[in-house]
């Protein structure tokens, strides 16, 4: 066993996963600082594991959160990796117990809390052994190195520099624009606002509108989200007019305002894309919800689309600010739903689509739609409880009506949605 070791006031720990990585290094890195300990575990450049035990970056926290365990599973877990000779990752994985792609946000999590600490040390000693145990070798989630550190330098920049500033103030701000309708939206996205104006002229033939939509990766999702097994029972559609004809040019009009939403605030790209893929799967399961209670199942996939657009803006709008993480996410569960209707008045989505955006988390304030308001409600319940047990969703709150769809029917729902957030993070990643 080979190893490298010194103080961390001489070689900082950025110098060495930027050699880690440069080098396509594999082995263990561990960093110590009094009584704290974080282990980095490298392969080929990449990390594949992190092992701490300080607040806020232990694995079982995260694991918990995602999956329901308690201490004794995850002790069980390990005890059963170890005897089948399998990383913890590839075991958690086979066991359908997390998603590989939450495994991925985890472990990204995790690295960038723990990275971000450690630059705040400024003491301290690092041991690189070229050793990894098989507890986490050939693990299946593999991360970029410099990702996750440019990541922990921009928020350990912030962080200093939000030492400065009044967090208070900044809130405040924020909340007088929304509540004064003085935030800055986007315009309706070109190819949004041509194929509104081809929809809206009766002259306008089906080919003329599909004419407008020249983007692939548009046009690949538009095809992926027909042809998913989620949304269409038989057959396939192979056109992008096939895909129009059979969802609908309201339909298309809201998958392509998302796609444009995607491609908002780079720097919150990563968060973006989670709020978007749980809109796409809300939207499928309110269409299928839909369906049961025999109401408008294409109006109900838009709005279940659309519910979450105002999350969007929100993080865009954090662009112009510091602010720590904590207050971003406080800001945007109070006031997303209101910044989205904001947005979808100013986009001139239909009323039921605008109620569906503002009464999706207080169906019983609605007023022409609580119908299709109580589909989104239930659909976004649902949609945050895949992967999860069931039972630890409130399916039928206190006011809100299940029409003709019994409370069995929505657990047993649950139970044929459980892949659905794979399927439609194969979407959301074209």
């Amino acid at each position: 066993m080979r190893q490298i070791s010194g103080n961390l006031s001489l070689m900082s720990v950025m110098d060495i996963l930027q050699w880690g990585e440069s080098c396509k290094r594999s082995g263990t890195l561990l960093l110590t600082l009094q009584n704290q300990e974080k282990r980095f575990y490298i392969q080929n450049g990449k990390i594949i594991f992190i092992w701490s035990e300080c607040e806020g970056e232990r694995l079982i926290d995260f694991l918990q959160f995602e999956s329901n365990l308690n201490q004794k599973d995850f002790s069980e877990i390990l005890h059963a990796s170890k005897s089948l000779d399998l990383s913890l990752f590839g075991y958690v994985l086979s066991k359908g117990i997390v998603k590989v792609d939450r495994l991925e946000d985890i472990l990204f999590r995790i690295s960038q809390i723990a990275l971000t600490d450690a630059l705040q040390w400024g003491a301290g000693t690092f041991v690189f052994t070229d050793e990894l145990p098989a507890l986490v070798l050939n693990g299946p989630v593999k991360l970029s190195l410099s990702q996750v550190m440019m990541e922990s330098v921009r928020i350990f920049d912030e962080g200093q520099f939000s030492n400065n500033v009044d967090t208070k103030a900044i809130v405040d701000e924020i909340r007088s624009r929304i509540s004064q309708n003085a935030i800055e939206l986007p315009p309706i996205p070109d190819v949004m606002l041509k194929v509104m104006e081809k929809v809206e002229n009766p002259s306008s033939s089906m080919d003329e509108i599909i004419e407008c939509i020249t983007d692939q990766l548009l046009i690949s999702k538009i095809l992926k989200i027909c042809n998913s097994p989620y949304y269409r029972q038989i057959g396939t559609v192979e056109t992008l007019k096939e895909a129009v004809l059979f969802i609908g040019l309201k339909s298309l009009i809201s998958i392509i305002a998302v796609h444009a939403l995607s491609q908002f605030s780079p720097k919150n790209s990563t968060e973006i894309k989670k709020v978007l893929q749980h809109s796409l799967q809300c939207g499928i399961i309110a269409r299928q919800l839909a369906k049961d209670m025999q109401s408008n199942s294409d109006q109900a996939f838009i709005c279940g689309l659309m519910h979450n657009v105002g999350k969007t803006i929100m993080l865009e709008m954090f662009d112009d600010y510091v602010l720590p993480y904590d207050a971003q996410v406080q800001l945007i569960e109070e006031h997303h739903a209101e910044v989205g209707h904001l947005l979808a008045k100013k986009w001139n989505f239909s009323e039921d689509i605008q109620e569906s955006i503002l009464y999706h988390h207080q169906p019983e304030l609605a007023v022409k739609h609580r119908g299709l308001v109580e589909i989104v409600y239930l659909s976004n319940i649902i949609a945050h409880a895949s992967g999860k047990p069931k039972e630890s969703a409130n399916l039928n709150p206190d006011g809100i009506g299940t029409g003709q769809i019994e409370l069995n029917e929505l657990k047993d729902f649950m139970d044929r949605i459980g892949d659905l957030d794979q399927e439609v993070a194969a979407i959301m990643s074209v």
